[in-house]
């Protein structure tokens, strides 16, 4: 019995020696990229399929198949329990946004390794994940006390902040990141957007900047500077970055539009005609596209064209439309066409009511219109009662005007009700 047990062991042995070299010989396949007849040589191993099945999981996470790699990676495990393998299969679940299957394994392998910053690093950005913020904030608050210089995880934790309804600490965990490592330009970003939000432009545009002279084809810090630089007025300037970033990403949305509105804002209307056209085909349904077109054509004095293209924008706009309607009120004014200017002044109004400008045309369109000056007199009216502080000349004007109104309407016999 013993004799048998020894020649069946040796015999084992003698065949799992001969799969050695098909590891090997995979392994020089897989190096010269020939990743298909690597896969076909482990399918044929018999022995040892904990490894097989792992290298073949490894090959499938190689060329980005994490589906198949889980497949795999959960076969080595039914062989044998490897803390690597599940390493592996928790990254795989991570990669294919299966949160809670990779948060279960991670879990289990820091009971073995709770000194593993980086499983537990993985951990904490998975339960950010999934929302569960009170934890991840514990991961990352546990992280940075054990690693003070890693601005990962201040950086993190301004990130949870960020995503809470009070956003208490953002700022301080960003800034930390920051003095933890001047060159994290994610943080850089971050400050930089954040105070561009609480409008702090002074804080905003030095950490802008910071952030370019870091990387200067970073796309989100082009674009704050692109909105500084617009938000001032210096449209050349703006023009010069749209066009580094355009060259970049030659079919982004937010380039063409930008590129058009700035060229615009010099009077090359031709230039911003074409990037406002290369838009449309991008975004049909941006609805701020024809409305620069619309502009674009009225200056043009081509007010047909003008005119379709604001009908457009108010077909399709789903935002408070009240510059369309506007600028199609303003449209027909130039076209002496007062009935439908003033429809249209009334339904800018509608959109919304908070436009002085606008109520203060539908009176002046009104009293050019109107025979019945009473019509003119309640718009002038409601003017008085709603803007009279918002502009002087035009208050002085309105209030004048009716009391013109008044009289007229007192020499012909009649009184404003």
């Amino acid at each position: 019995m013993k004799k048998r047990f020894i020649l069946v062991f040796v015999c084992i042995s003698i065949k799992v020696g001969a799969q050695t070299p098909a590891f090997s010989h995979a392994d020089s396949l897989l190096e010269k990229g020939r990743y298909r007849l690597a896969l076909t040589q482990l399918k044929t191993v018999d022995t040892l399929q904990h490894v097989s099945n792992y290298k073949i999981g490894n090959i499938y996470t190689s060329i980005d198949d994490y589906k198949k790699a889980i497949e795999y990676y959960k076969k080595s495990l039914i062989f044998k329990e490897s803390f690597k393998v599940q390493l592996s299969l928790a990254n795989a679940y991570r990669i294919e946004k299966k949160y809670e299957n990779a948060i279960q394994i991670y879990e289990k392998l820091l009971k073995k390794d709770s000194e593993n910053l980086i499983i537990t690093y993985q951990l904490g950005k998975l339960y950010f994940a999934i929302n569960d913020l009170d934890k991840a904030t514990q991961i990352f608050t546990l992280l940075s006390e054990k690693d003070k210089n890693n601005p990962n995880y201040y950086y993190q934790l301004g990130i949870i902040s960020a995503n809470k309804a009070d956003g208490n600490g953002m700022l301080d965990n960003f800034l930390r990141a920051y003095k933890s490592d001047s060159t994290h330009i994610k943080s850089v970003y971050q400050l930089a957007k954040t105070f561009s939000a609480l409008r702090i432009r002074d804080s905003s545009r030095i950490f802008t900047d910071i952030g370019l002279q870091l990387d200067s084809l970073d796309v989100n810090l082009n674009r704050l500077k692109i909105n500084e630089l617009f938000r001032n007025k210096k449209y050349n300037l703006a023009i010069v970055r749209l066009k580094k970033l355009d060259s970049i990403l030659p079919n982004n949305l937010y380039n063409k539009k930008m590129l058009g509105r700035s060229y615009f804002n010099i009077d090359s209307l031709d230039l911003a005609k074409s990037f406002f056209k290369a838009a449309r085909t991008l975004d049909k349904e941006d609805f701020k596209i024809y409305t620069y077109l619309g502009h674009i054509y009225k200056a043009k004095k081509e007010y047909g064209k003008a005119m379709i293209s604001y009908m457009r924008a108010t077909t399709i706009g789903k935002k408070p439309r009240h510059e369309e309607y506007y600028s199609l009120a303003l449209l027909y004014l130039e076209m002496k066409k007062l009935k439908l200017a003033i429809a249209m002044f009334k339904a800018s109004v509608k959109e919304s009511n908070r436009q002085y400008k606008v109520l203060y045309q539908l009176a002046l369109t009104s009293d050019s219109y109107y025979k019945d000056k009473k019509i003119a007199y309640k718009y002038y009216e409601d003017y008085i009662f709603r803007f009279e502080d918002k502009d002087k000349d035009f208050t002085a004007f309105v209030k004048k005007r009716m009391k013109e109104i008044k009289k007229e309407l007192f020499l012909n016999g009649e009184k404003v009700e």
